[in-house]
C-alpha cells in the first residue's frame, strides 16, 4: 500500500491510496462525493483490498489534493483521474463512486469508454426533483454570502433527513469542513449544470456494464437511477432497505455484497471473452 500527492512533469498528481493484490488482475478506482474525500469508503477498503487490486481517488481541492486553476469542468475532472491512472499504468479499471464520484463517471464514459470494464453507481446523481432543483438554484445563487458550511449542512440533511442517516449525514459534514468556501464555490458552478452529464454520456451510447445501487430512502435522487436504467440497456437497479443518500455506508454489508458480486461477474465474463 502507498499513496502519492506530487507534481511529476508540471502536471498535478491527485492524492491517491493504493493497494496491490498478489495475484489479481483487477483494478478498482474508488471515487467520492462532494466535500468528502476517500475515506468515505472505509467500510468497503477493508473488503474490497483482499480480493483485488485498489486505487482510491481524492479530487482537487480534497484531502490534499491540489486545487486546479481556473473554472472546473467535469472533463477536467476525469482527465486528472485518467492522469493518475496513466502514472499507475492501469490501463482498465472497475469504477466505484458514490454521489458526486457517479456523476464524474458518467462522464470518464463519455471520454474514455475503453478504459472502464464496469461502473457502480451509489447514489447515483442522474436527475433530481423540481422542488430540489429550486433549492439547488437558489443555494446557487447566494453561494458567495453564505458560510460554505451553513449550507452544506442544511443540503445534508435535505438529502440525508431520518434518524437511520444520522452516521453518514455527520460524517458527510465532518468531511467537508476541510474543503473551504472557495473550493466549495468553485464545485457548486459546476453542479448547477450536474444534470447535463448523464445526457451527454447517454447520447455516446456505450455499452459499459453499470450497476446502480440506490438506498429506498433516497427521495431525491432514486427516481433519477431509475430512469438511467429505462434507458440504458446494459444497466440494472438494486435497492438497499433503510439506506438514504450515502447507501455504502447507511448499510455497508449489503452494498459490499452487491458490488463485490457484479465486479466478479463481470471480470469473469471478461476472461471469457478472451480466451474464446
Amino acid at each position: 500500500m502507498y499513496d502519492s500527492f506530487r507534481i511529476r512533469g508540471g502536471k498535478i498528481i491527485l492524492e491517491y491510496k493504493v493497494y496491490t493484490h498478489e495475484t489479481s488482475k483487477e483494478w478498482v478506482v474508488f471515487l467520492h462525493g462532494v466535500g468528502g474525500s476517500h475515506l468515505i469508503f472505509y467500510k468497503q477498503a477493508r473488503l474490497f483490498k483482499k480480493n483485488m487490486n485498489c486505487l482510491f481517488i481524492n479530487f482537487p481541492g480534497h484531502g490534499k489534493s491540489k486545487s486546479l486553476d481556473g473554472d472546473y469542468s467535469y472533463t477536467a475532472i476525469v482527465h486528472k483521474v485518467i492522469e493518475v491512472l496513466d502514472h499507475l499504468q492501469i490501463s482498465k479499471c472497475h469504477l466505484i463512486g458514490i454521489s458526486l464520484g457517479t456523476i464524474i463517471m458518467n462522464e470518464f464514459s463519455r471520454v474514455a469508454p475503453e478504459r472502464i470494464s464496469s461502473m457502480i453507481l451509489g447514489g447515483a446523481v442522474i436527475s433530481w426533483k423540481p422542488w430540489t432543483d429550486f433549492l439547488f438554484k437558489l443555494a446557487y445563487t447566494i453561494r458567495h454570502l453564505v458560510p460554505y458550511m451553513l449550507l452544506y449542512r442544511i443540503f445534508a440533511g435535505i438529502l440525508m433527513p431520518r434518524r437511520n442517516h444520522k452516521y453518514s449525514r455527520e460524517f458527510f459534514i465532518t468531511a467537508a469542513t476541510k474543503v473551504g468556501q472557495p473550493e466549495f464555490i468553485k464545485w457548486a458552478d459546476l453542479l448547477i449544470n450536474a444534470q447535463t452529464v448523464f445526457t451527454k454520456a447517454l447520447d455516446q451510447a456505450n455499452d459499459i456494464p453499470k450497476l446502480y445501487i440506490m438506498g429506498a430512502e433516497d427521495h431525491v435522487f432514486l427516481d433519477g437511477a431509475k430512469f438511467a436504467v429505462s434507458m440504458e440497456s446494459n444497466s440494472r437497479l438494486e435497492t438497499i432497505p433503510q439506506s438514504g443518500h450515502v447507501c455504502n455506508i447507511d448499510q455497508a454489508e449489503a452494498f459490499n455484497r452487491l458490488s463485490l458480486a457484479f465486479i466478479n461477474q463481470q471480470a469473469q465474463i471478461n476472461s471469457n471473452k478472451t480466451t474464446a
